[in-house]
């Protein structure tokens, strides 16, 4: 339970040790020619991204899950995702009203630390187990009512007891007209929500859900449940980002990596 309630921090450690080790790579791809695909969260050109370990950790993930999908996905610089790439670019267009927000990023990964840095964007970042500026669990944080204007949490809430009690308490939380960004895994063959309380075992969370840590899994028509918390929400589809940035699908199948904007309010003209 303990990795759980860490949302998915081994993950993202681990993630970082393998963009490390793929630098050396990185230097190939960088100076050996003519550069096809960009990184929006470190700024690098690239000759292409690369392969990440997910088919080579079978103790931790399902390989079935990547067996037929593009594995070549990973920034070899500052460990990107496809999901990454896609909340930079959209993050991009809105910088200077995020640079006067008050964020808070839950389960903050380096990738988009290194967008923030690089674009003076501040943000208060959160955690239960890796290193955060507050120790917070998304499910009941502690925080005072309306207290941000952004709160965003990518790929958490696969990995919660409760996903529900965290999106309520994000709304909480925000201001008036904020805006909750998240994501989560989402299988195309499945609805809304495939969960068990039944499944306790790393064997079984794996073989259900893809990985050892995940709790549930969420499907396409999963941005319903954000709805019926009180939330507007609009898609963020990596289909609209520059060329230069995909493949926005992978590294497993059920990394669609479609992004949901929630805002607090209904939408007004500047949504």
């Amino acid at each position: 339970m303990g990795a759980i309630r860490s949302f998915a921090g081994k993950g993202r450690r681990r993630l970082a040790r393998v963009a490390k080790k793929a630098r050396y790579e990185a230097d190939a791809l960088l100076f050996s020619g003519h550069t096809i695909m960009r990184c929006p969260c470190c700024g690098l050109r690239l000759r292409g991204f690369v392969r990440g370990p997910f088919v080579d950790m079978p103790e931790r993930y399902d390989a079935r899950r990547y067996a037929e999908v593009r594995q070549e996905v990973i920034c070899p610089y500052c460990g990107s995702l496809p999901r990454h790439r896609i909340l930079a670019t959209w993050c991009a267009v809105r910088v200077e009203s995020l640079r006067t927000a008050r964020i808070l990023y839950f389960a903050p990964e380096p990738s988009m630390m290194l967008w923030m840095r690089r674009h003076a964007v501040a943000c208060v970042t959160a955690d239960l187990v890796a290193d955060a500026d507050l120790r917070l669990d998304i499910q009941a944080t502690g925080l005072p009512d309306e207290c941000y204007d952004v709160v965003i949490a990518n790929h958490v809430l696969e990995h919660v007891g409760d996903h529900r009690a965290a999106i309520t308490e994000v709304r909480r939380i925000l201001r008036p007209g904020g805006t909750f960004v998240c994501s989560f895994p989402m299988d195309p063959g499945v609805g809304l929500l495939v969960e068990d309380p039944g499944v306790r075992t790393d064997e079984e969370r794996r073989r259900r859900y893809g990985q050892v840590d995940h709790m549930r899994l969420f499907g396409t028509g999963a941005g319903q449940m954000l709805r019926e918390a009180g939330f507007a929400v609009k898609a963020i589809e990596g289909e609209g980002c520059p060329e230069e940035i995909l493949p926005v699908v992978g590294p497993a199948d059920y990394d669609m990596n479609l992004l949901f904007c929630c805002r607090k309010e209904p939408w007004g003209d500047d949504g």
